[in-house]
Order: C-alpha cells, then sequence, then structure tokens
C-alpha cells in the first residue's frame, strides 16, 4: 500500500464511523472527538465545587454520595471526562452490592460513562485502560481488543495493554495471538520468570513442546546460578511425564546447593512418584528438622508434599478400585516432627487437621484444629473449622458446646448460625433451625449476596422438607434474585416443580443451565432427564439418564435406578440386567 493511499484510509474510517448527528458539512474538518461544553463562569464555579466535593467523598470510602454529586456536576457539564470516568468506576467498584437482575443494566451505564470519557479524552490511558477492562469483564471481547490496541499505539512503553490483550486472546483461545502480546511484554518490560511461565503454557497448548521447554533453558542461561527456575523446569517436566529429564534437572539444582530445602521437596516428590515413599519421607523429614527454616516455610513443603503424596496414593486406589480409606502412617510421624520443634505454631494443628479430614479422619482433624483455636482463638477461621469438622463428624451435643464457645468470642461468626441450623435440622427442631438462619442473615454482610443466596436457598429446602410448598417457592426466588446462578437452589427449584406439576417450562429452563454449568454431575443429569419425561420426551429423557447413569462410577442411586426403569418402560425397553437388583 503507498502512502498516500494509507493516508487516504486514515482519513477516511473515522469519517465512515461517525454517527450521522456529527458529520460535518462538505468541505469542514471532520470531528473525530467529542468537544468539551463550553460553561459560563457561574456554572464552571458549580461545578467544580460538586466534582471536588465528590472527590472529597470518595477519598472518604463515601462512594455512594460521590456518585450522587457527581451526578450533579455532569447535569451542569455532561462531557466532563473526569467526571465521567470517576462517576463509571465508583459505580463499577460497588457492582458487587448490586441484585443480581440490575447488574447488566448497572455494568452498560459504566461503560456508557467511560465510552464518553475516552470520547472527549482518547488519549488518557486510565480512561482507555477502565473501559477495555469493563468490555472485557463483559465479555465484549471485540470492542475490549479494539480499545487496547488503541492504547498500545498511544502508549507504545507500557505493558500493561498486552497483558489485558494475552488474557482476552487466552478466553478466546487464541494462543498464537496471546503469544504475541506476551513477546510484546517482554520486549517492554524484560524477560522474567512468571511471563516465561505463560508463555511455556501457551506453546505447549498450540503443541510447541520443545519450544515451550526452549523458553525455560532460555530463563536459565541468564540466571545459572537461580535454583528456583530450575527446579520450576523440573516440575514442568514431572507434570508432562518427562521422568528423567526432571530427576537430571533437579540434580542440577543439587550441584547447585546441596542443602536447600526446596531442593529436598523436588526431589521427594519425584521419589514418591517413582516409588521410593521411604526415600520421599526422608528428605521431607530433613527439612522439617532443619532449624534455618522458618515455620511458613515448613507449613508450605509439608502442603506441597502433602498435595502430591495424597494424589498419588488417591489415583493408585481409583486405578485398584480400592473403596478403603487413605492411610499414610509416615505423614503422622511428620507432624510430631515439626510439631514438637514448633509447638506454638497454630498453622501446624490446622494442617494436620486439614490433612486428617481429607483422607476422612474428622473426629481426629476436630481435635487438631482445637489445638489451632487454643493457641490462637482470636482467629476466626480456626473457630469455623472447628465446627464444620465436628458437624462431619456427626457430634451433635460437641457442635453445639463449640457453637457457644465461638459466640462468646465471635459473635458475628455466620458459621455459628449455620451450624447451629444443621443441628436443629438433624434433629427435626424446624422453627429452631429457621431462626438459626435468621440469625446467620443478620451476621452476614450485606454486600455478600452469594452467601445470602446460599442461605435462603437452605431455608427453602427445610419449608419443602416441612411441606411448606408455597414459602418453599419464595425462599427459592429469594435466593435467586441474590444469585441467579446458585445452581443448587436453581436444581432443587426445577425437580419439586417437576415432582409437584409445577411449570415444566420453567423447570427445564432452570435446569438447563445447572446441566451447562455441571454437564458430568449425576443429579442434575437426573433432575433434567426426569423434566424430559414428565413432558413426555422419553427419548431426551433417556438420553439425559443414560448419561446419568454412566458418570454414577457404578454406583448409581436407588433414585436414578428407579427414574431410569420409569423411562425405559415408557418407550418399551426392558432394564439392563446389571440394574434390576439396584431397584
Amino acid at each position: 500500500m503507498t502512502r498516500v493511499l494509507y493516508y487516504i484510509l486514515l482519513t477516511l474510517v473515522p469519517l465512515m464511523l461517525q454517527p450521522q448527528s456529527l458529520y460535518a458539512r462538505r468541505h469542514k474538518k471532520v470531528q473525530t472527538e467529542m468537544q468539551p461544553l463550553v460553561l459560563t463562569d457561574q456554572q464552571r464555579l458549580a461545578f467544580d465545587s460538586l466534582y471536588f466535593e465528590a472527590v472529597s467523598l470518595s477519598m472518604q470510602d463515601r462512594g455512594g454520595e460521590a456518585v450522587n454529586r457527581l451526578n450533579e456536576a455532569l447535569e451542569v457539564d455532561s462531557l466532563s471526562a473526569p467526571a465521567r470516568y470517576m462517576r463509571g468506576r465508583l459505580m463499577y467498584a460497588s457492582l458487587g452490592g448490586i441484585l443480581s437482575q440490575y447488574r447488566d443494566e448497572w455494568m452498560r451505564s459504566c461503560i456508557h460513562d467511560l465510552e464518553v470519557a475516552v470520547q472527549v479524552d482518547s488519549t488518557n490511558f486510565w480512561y482507555s485502560d477502565l473501559l477495555g477492562n469493563l468490555y472485557r469483564r463483559s465479555n465484549m471481547y471485540d470492542k475490549a481488543i479494539d480499545c487496547f490496541r488503541r492504547i498500545t499505539r498511544l502508549h507504545p512503553t507500557k505493558s500493561d495493554s498486552y497483558y489485558s490483550l494475552a488474557d482476552i486472546y487466552v478466553r478466546m483461545d487464541s494462543l498464537r495471538d496471546c503469544f504475541d502480546a506476551l513477546q510484546h511484554i517482554e520486549e517492554i518490560d524484560g524477560p522474567n520468570p512468571n511471563l516465561t511461565l505463560q508463555k511455556f503454557y501457551v506453546l505447549r497448548e498450540r503443541g510447541m513442546v520443545d519450544e515451550a521447554f526452549a523458553e525455560y533453558d532460555k530463563l536459565i542461561a541468564r540466571h545459572p546460578y537461580d535454583i528456583s527456575y530450575r527446579l520450576q523446569l523440573g516440575d514442568l517436566q514431572m507434570k508432562s511425564g518427562m521422568i528423567p529429564q526432571a530427576k537430571k534437572t533437579y540434580d542440577q539444582a543439587a550441584a547447585l546447593d546441596p542443602n536447600d530445602a526446596y531442593v529436598w521437596l523436588a526431589l521427594s516428590n519425584y521419589y514418591s512418584i517413582t516409588g521410593n515413599q521411604q526415600a520421599a519421607d526422608s528428605l521431607v523429614h530433613c527439612a522439617l528438622v532443619n532449624a534455618n527454616l522458618d515455620i511458613s516455610t515448613k507449613i508450605e513443603m509439608l502442603t506441597e508434599y502433602l498435595k502430591n503424596t495424597i494424589e498419588k496414593v488417591s489415583k493408585e486406589k481409583a486405578e485398584a478400585s480400592d473403596s478403603t480409606a487413605i492411610s499414610l502412617p509416615g505423614v503422622d510421624s511428620l507432624f510430631v516432627t515439626v510439631s514438637t520443634m514448633h509447638p506454638t505454631a497454630a498453622e501446624v494443628y490446622d494442617l494436620h487437621a486439614e490433612y486428617l479430614a481429607a483422607i476422612g479422619q474428622d473426629s481426629a482433624a476436630m481435635a487438631q484444629i482445637l489445638f489451632a483455636v487454643d493457641l490462637k482463638p482470636s482467629e476466626t477461621k480456626y473457630w469455623g473449622k472447628a465446627l464444620g469438622y465436628a458437624a462431619a463428624a456427626g457430634d451433635l451435643d460437641r457442635v453445639m458446646q463449640l457453637a457457644a464457645q465461638a459466640q462468646a468470642r465471635h459473635p458475628q461468626l455466620k458459621e455459628i448460625y449455620l451450624t447451629r441450623a444443621f443441628v436443629y435440622v438433624q434433629r427435626h427442631q424446624n422453627d429452631s433451625a429457621m431462626a438459626a438462619y435468621r440469625e446467620a442473615l443478620t451476621a452476614t454482610d450485606a454486600k455478600d449476596a452469594n452467601f445470602q443466596s446460599h442461605i435462603y436457598g437452605m431455608m427453602g429446602d427445610l419449608y419443602h422438607e416441612m411441606g411448606d410448598t408455597v414459602r418453599c417457592y419464595e425462599y427459592y426466588d429469594l435466593a435467586l434474585r441474590y444469585n441467579n446462578l446458585n445452581y443448587v437452589v436453581l436444581n432443587n427449584y426445577a425437580y419439586f416443580l417437576c415432582e409437584e406439576g409445577g411449570d415444566l417450562m420453567k423447570a427445564e429452563s432452570m435446569v438447563a443451565k445447572v446441566v451447562q454449568k455441571f454437564p458430568d454431575e449425576p443429579t442434575y443429569l437426573d433432575t433434567y432427564a426426569w423434566i424430559y419425561y414428565k413432558q413426555g420426551n422419553y427419548m431426551l429423557a433417556k438420553f439425559y439418564q443414560q448419561r446419568a447413569m454412566d458418570r454414577s462410577e457404578g454406583h448409581p442411586s436407588e433414585e436414578l435406578v428407579k427414574h431410569y426403569k420409569a423411562i425405559l418402560e415408557a418407550l418399551g425397553e426392558p432394564l439392563p440386567e446389571s440394574l434390576e437388583t439396584k431397584e
């Protein structure tokens, strides 16, 4: 393309994109931006007073009042880019506290404010950056890409927009464009480990495995004495099934510093995966007794070790169809070792409790977390876990005792009231359970719409259990008003409508959202199938019920088998022999 033709196009495209009302007359200069309004002195004083009052209010975290002042300011000067930007930013910051049915409209208002600000001042980085992020949040990817690309042209030394572009391209599964954006970031900011890791994953997803690992080779070449990069490379090689290569990489790291605890942990993971559990435990033990390591590092290492070990054992048991509980005798000795060296570290007992709960020993988990509670009674998270472990263990009296103790110290801890409600439900004390749910609502932050939805959903479940269908549906509607994607409520609501002769179209619409989110969950598939059965669409019912049966891993519930039989009978097909005894 010739330079002359290029400039002709550059002139014509903005003209073609202008709305009709902004077209200039023939032979007049084309306006590509909105022009600020010309205010009288009196209007300017009024605007400035309102605007700076809004700034002051926002600095005091009084966002709602600030927005009100900005509304008044924009009545004076509707094309003030700073006021539009501030109002859009404040409204976006408060989005989490808006009821779900109003969020889309709220977001559109935020976007409109930023669009006006950018039209008035397209060179301002912050206006365009926020607008691009609002587009991205709203899944308006094409507009977001245009916005961020324009920023990169105006501000070529800033890498922020390239990060945003990389994120969008990943969401769009456009990995080549994502990699190009990451390359631009590296050109601007220089190489760094996080960027190398992102480039690695993008290249690997594109099937360019050798090129992906070459990125780490370049990083290590630039930092030959930094052990952490070699350990990252070894971990990636392990995850990619390159076991011998990983061992070689770990050995290179050990040669640089044979006493580095993270090298021991990496080698421990290697030995665990390759079947030498004794060597793995020995290395972790060496790290835990190392007096030079602080407790937070030891907790981090032990956490990683437990995660890797439990995943390995769980996989082996699943492949062997072994249903017995996981048991790792060597782990308890590791906890004894670290707790002996750090007897007042509450986080040790917290981690031990998490491990015990993960292998199904809820009573033992409760005993460990109580040590943490005694050491740090001011930590609400330990109280919440103690209540959860006690409930999981079925020790209802202990739950109530702990709830009373927790309430004395932390009366606003919502887990107190939820666990009490759990006990009351178990004991069929429904009125007390409802009162506990209402107390939980009182203790909940008004901005926590998801948790409020969760509580209203459980209240709806309880009303259904009590036989009050009308109030059950009222509370389900209330739950969905706070979170229209409360999947548990959507499923239960749909199933009860189906069973009780309600609106089947409404039920189908609700559970369709659930199945789309959880396409392999047997319970949700069963609900979907049963709705189609009630509608008389037996072929679709069979399709989804068969999926529910397949996803049950050979252990379908009685209800799934019952529904499957009814669907097959409607089609005139026999129940498979393997399921006849499971009715």
